[in-house]
């Protein structure tokens, strides 16, 4: 399988196509931020647990891998049989196209034409072509294409996991979390949102720096709105207090929520740019409005984030 570094001046990110067009790496001067699986090949198994995969027609999971969308029921294959429900989408889990790559940059593309079998999964055709490019920060694009005739719904995100602590000889009790939210969304049994908001309180307000002590998440949160200035404060920080560095990730007002994952006795944290709730279809369904996108015939949806090393 094939791995593309891109490197410029102290930085170096390592992009493996193949494998769901995820980065497996990214280095900041010696500063090793992503964390990811411990081989290429590892992604067979487990497509999204480490570096950064791309979760994409939806991000998070479908309320018993089945949606409704224009009057007609669309059933997905389950690969969270725990919770019985559709994760992630299915983009982490294929090979994309290279089409154009330099020193410090690669554009890879999946074409849903090249996979005869995706037909039964997602009966919208699409290309979707993700721009990696690394120098004073790792930017991530996604460029997404109807190319089918009819109206595609569509959810986008990304699900960057990041070493806790960074500082290998510090502690992951320690590390701060910040987030520029406005409310938290009530989920169920099923890690599924409920359709109603709860205000932010107790550890689930990370307005401010919040240490992750011996807490755990799986939770998401509506973002609040993005100020239109370039230089507006990141979106989502991870904060290493022993080596006072941040580890930031602006994104796009198209992100409209944010999923913070911080799982027991696993020293990661992710933090994950998504342009709707998870279950949005569903929730579409039913009138709750949750970032669900509607893409029509020959039309095309731009989203991007970045990753910043900082001084807090």
């Amino acid at each position: 399988m094939e791995l593309i570094t891109l490197e410029v001046q102290s930085e170096r990110a390592v992009i493996v196509p193949g494998a769901g067009c995820q980065c497996l790496s990214y280095r900041a001067g010696t500063l090793e931020v992503i964390a990811g699986p411990a081989s290429p090949d590892a992604w067979r198994e487990h497509p999204h647990r480490g570096g950064i995969p791309i979760l994409f027609p939806w991000p998070s999971r479908v309320a018993g891998a089945r949606f409704t969308f224009e009057g007609r029921e669309y059933r997905l294959p389950v690969n969270e049989p725990a919770r019985g429900n559709a994760i992630h989408g299915f983009a982490c889990e294929r090979a994309f196209r290279v089409t154009r790559r330099g020193p410090y940059f690669v554009t890879a593309i999946l074409d849903s034409s090249d996979y005869s079998d995706l037909d039964a999964i997602w009966p919208w055709p699409f290309t979707l072509e993700i721009d990696y490019e690394v120098g004073n920060g790792l930017r991530l694009k996604a460029r997404l294409t109807n190319t089918g005739d009819s109206i595609m719904p569509f959810g986008f995100g990304a699900h960057p996991y990041f070493h806790a602590p960074l500082n290998p000889k510090g502690s992951r009790d320690a590390m701060l979390i910040q987030l520029d939210a406005d409310a938290q969304w009530a989920l169920d049994a099923r890690l599924v949102p409920t359709g109603s908001l709860d205000p932010l309180s107790g550890k689930f307000d990370l307005r401010a720096p919040r240490a992750i002590g011996t807490d755990t998440y799986d939770d998401v949160f509506r973002m609040a709105p993005v100020s239109t200035d370039a230089t507006s404060t990141a979106r989502a920080r991870l904060i290493d207090p022993s080596m006072k560095i941040a580890v930031e990730v602006r994104a796009d007002a198209v992100f409209g929520e944010f999923v913070v994952f911080a799982p027991p006795n696993n020293p990661v944290v992710a933090l994950e740019p998504y342009t709707c709730a998870p279950d949005a279809f569903n929730l579409a369904a039913r009138g709750v409005a949750a970032g669900m996108r509607l893409l029509a015939p020959g039309q095309t949806f731009e989203a991007s984030f970045e990753i910043r090393v900082s001084v807090p």
